[in-house]
């Protein structure tokens, strides 16, 4: 399993839900751009679990300790090292996992793909929690795009079947501050009252010890003309997504 992404900013990522910490390593990143640690934080914050009746309920601060790649508020050239720790595990209660697969996880396919060698508690590698280093490296890349008049922003399109409403519907011009608003809601979604039919469904669910399914719509303003190219592998939305 490839745990390397980028080409002009490398992201690794490594760790396992239950053991020690996870973490990630960004390498590529230019030497003396200001990280906000408080923005940083923040956005950790929002995928953060154990805050609401919505998310898992695993609770964990979430606060990442940085290795290298910081030197007084800076980046100083290095590549930026940090790991998150893992302090709310109860790997007890995944010890049947090791027989008895879940269905809708990568429990089998991680347990035939790694020949029986896969660490199964509570996912592994493959777990939800692995997110958190993800978030982290987009906090970083985020602040170095709005540097440079690039926006990213993003609302919650769609819970098991109810859909919000979607940019181009709302009318709403985007920019920076539509984005910071979204980002500053407990559920970020452009119609209050699908977002509450969305919580409503999700609460559902999970009385009933059953789960939704779930899209999102992002959206990106401030990306300068000419990003992409003919190739099949490398037009405009490959390159976005990689």
């Amino acid at each position: 399993m490839s745990s390397t992404y980028g080409e002009h900013i490398k992201l690794s990522i490594f760790g396992q839900s239950h053991g020690p910490a996870i973490g990630m390593t960004l390498d590529g990143v230019p030497a003396g751009l200001p990280v906000n640690l408080e923005q940083l934080q923040a956005f950790l914050d929002r995928r953060a679990p154990g805050q609401n009746d919505f998310s898992t309920p695993r609770a964990e601060a979430d606060r990442p300790e940085f290795l290298s790649g910081l030197l007084e508020g800076r980046t100083c050239g290095a590549p930026i090292a940090a790991i998150i720790r893992n302090t709310n595990t109860r790997s007890g209660d995944y010890a049947n996992l090791k027989d008895c697969p879940r269905p809708g996880h990568a429990d089998y396919t991680g347990w035939v793909h790694y020949h029986g060698c896969n660490d199964y508690r509570g996912g592994g590698h493959f777990s939800g929690r692995l997110t958190a280093p993800l978030v982290f490296a987009g906090a970083v890349a985020k602040q170095i795009l709005a540097r440079h008049g690039v926006y990213v922003g993003a609302h919650i399109s769609q819970i098991e079947f109810i859909g919000d409403d979607t940019f181009l519907d709302a009318g709403l011009e985007l920019n920076e501050a539509l984005f910071r608003a979204l980002a500053a809601k407990d559920f970020p979604t452009l119609s209050d009252e699908e977002g509450a039919r969305m919580q409503a469904a999700i609460l559902k669910a999970r009385e009933q010890q059953d789960s939704v399914g779930g899209s999102i719509e992002c959206a990106i303003v401030g990306l300068p003309v000419g990003v992409g190219a003919p190739d099949i592998d490398r037009n405009v939305e490959g390159v976005i997504a990689r």
